[in-house]
């Protein structure tokens, strides 16, 4: 029996209902028609996703070659022994999968107001010192289009869209 192709419904709030509180997931890139895959912890503010980084790394050489990307979150709020049972494969998830394009942001003041949003997303004031704009960039996300999917109840799967306010603007 084939899985039958269900349609997501529309709602950006509840695919950033599972974004908060979430500070880590998979930025997924292609480099020559190979996938390159790294954990990276972000902050979502305004529709994008905001990482920081080194200022050399394999991410950044291949953001440069080609700025499509995805990014992948996912949940799995149940422990293993949900996984015990002969009659269950899997606990309570939800997952995110985002499509978008890459930024890579060098200039010194637009890196500090990344960083800032950064760090208050996750609860700190941030101050930029000269230093840490030396060793770091920051990249930043532009949100095409999100998926999201849950599973929170055995067998009663959701499926949700996310699109940008430009779009969902749009008549």
């Amino acid at each position: 029996m084939a899985n039958k192709l269900i349609e997501p419904v529309l709602n950006n709030a509840a695919c950033e209902k599972i974004i908060r509180d979430t500070y880590e997931g998979t930025l997924v890139m292609c480099q020559e028609n190979m996938p390159y895959a790294v954990p990276i912890n972000h902050a979502f503010v305004d529709g994008k996703f905001l990482f920081h980084c080194a200022i050399r790394g394999r991410k950044l050489d291949v953001i440069r070659q080609n700025p499509n990307v995805a990014y992948v979150i996912s949940k799995y709020y149940g422990s293993h022994k949900d996984l015990q049972s002969p009659k269950c494969c899997h606990g309570p998830w939800e997952s995110i999968l985002a499509h978008g394009t890459a930024r890579i942001v060098e200039d010194i003041n637009a890196k500090a107001a990344i960083f800032a949003a950064f760090m208050k997303y996750h609860g700190n004031d941030f101050k930029m010192t000269e230093e840490g704009s030396e060793r770091t960039l920051a990249i930043i996300m532009d949100v095409t289009s999100m998926t999201a999917r849950s599973e929170m109840v055995r067998a009663k799967k959701e499926y949700w869209l996310w699109l940008p306010e430009s779009v969902r603007a749009m008549p």
